[in-house]
């Protein structure tokens, strides 16, 4: 009796796994690009930006853009590092990646800043307000997309 309630357990816990990773959206390459794409349309769209300004937004954007994913996968690296294994590292370890933690949060806002300051040099205080607003909007959306809610802003391909 004892085996087949545990196989019954171990084959609808089995199924649950297999079930709920079936489903799991895995977000491409592609899947990416098209997304970084729409974001670029949206956004000079919701700013009403003129093709002389995206000639030299855009590419400040990528830059930004590439140094701040730089920032954010040595953040998951170490936060990934703390949670394999913290109670295995001495305190001089756990110390040294503390300290990058807080030395990357800081590089990431002196990096924020400079770019803000170019951005002033192409775009008006309303255009740099309303990037943060459509940034942020984008990105409600999207997440929504993503976990399939879609809501009144999805965007129809």
């Amino acid at each position: 009796m004892y085996k087949i309630i545990s196989l019954l357990f171990i084959f609808i816990f089995s199924t649950s796994i297999l079930f709920g990773q079936r489903h799991r959206k895995e977000i491409t390459p592609e899947m990416r690009a098209k997304f970084e794409a729409q974001k670029i349309s949206y956004i000079t769209q919701q700013l009403d930006i003129s093709p002389e300004q995206a000639q030299v937004f855009w590419p400040l954007y990528n830059d930004m853009k590439k140094k701040k994913d730089a920032f954010h996968e040595e953040f998951r690296q170490l936060m990934r590092q703390l949670r394999r294994g913290a109670e295995k590292l001495n305190e001089k370890e756990l110390a040294t990646i503390s300290d990058r933690i807080a030395e990357l949060k800081v590089e990431k806002a002196i990096m924020q800043r400079t770019y803000h300051y170019e951005f002033k040099k192409v775009l008006s205080a309303k255009q740099i307000v309303g990037f943060h607003v459509a940034d942020k909007d984008f990105q409600g959306m999207l997440l929504r997309r993503i976990k399939g809610e879609g809501g009144r802003h999805k965007q129809r391909n």
